[in-house]
């Protein structure tokens, strides 16, 4: 009887619990993602339940996808020598690196508020980098003004 009440007991709470199902890198947000591939990193975040995390490992993953879009784009041009796009790349990565580096003290899935700020920094600075990207530098220029303010 009583293995009968303690296996539903674990049925129930097994499958109400909120941990169930998800991606152990969504309640430990700051370990290193530079294992994870987009694949990953779009998986973690679709596991997700807390939709800041959610939308923290979609921005993360869309940055590695943009990274890797602009050195292809770099060296597919590096021939012709009219831009220094690689300054433009570095600039991206670097200030993504500096914003993670500096919340990452309180990067938590119970800080919705740092959340949404980091995720906020990564969609800024993704729209920037493709507007340089595409030769529109003035409106990334205004873009960065309106951000940064």
């Amino acid at each position: 009887m009583w293995q009968w009440i303690l296996a539903s007991a674990l049925f129930f709470f097994g499958f109400s619990s909120p941990v169930v199902g998800q991606h152990i890198a969504c309640f430990d947000l700051t370990s290193s993602t530079q294992n994870y591939t987009v694949d990953d990193l779009l998986f973690i975040s679709s596991s997700c339940k807390v939709p800041e995390v959610s939308d923290l490992y979609y921005n993360r993953a869309n940055h590695q996808r943009l990274l890797r879009k602009y050195i292809q784009f770099e060296h597919s041009l590096a021939h012709t020598g009219s831009r220094d796009y690689r300054s433009y790349i570095e600039a991206y990565r670097v200030y993504i690196g500096l914003a993670e580096a500096f919340i990452k003290q309180r990067l938590s899935p119970d800080e919705p508020a740092v959340l949404e700020r980091l995720n906020r920094i990564y969609e800024e600075s993704g729209e920037i980098a493709e507007m340089r990207f595409k030769g529109y530098d003035l409106i990334a220029d205004q873009l960065e003004r309106k951000f940064r303010l």
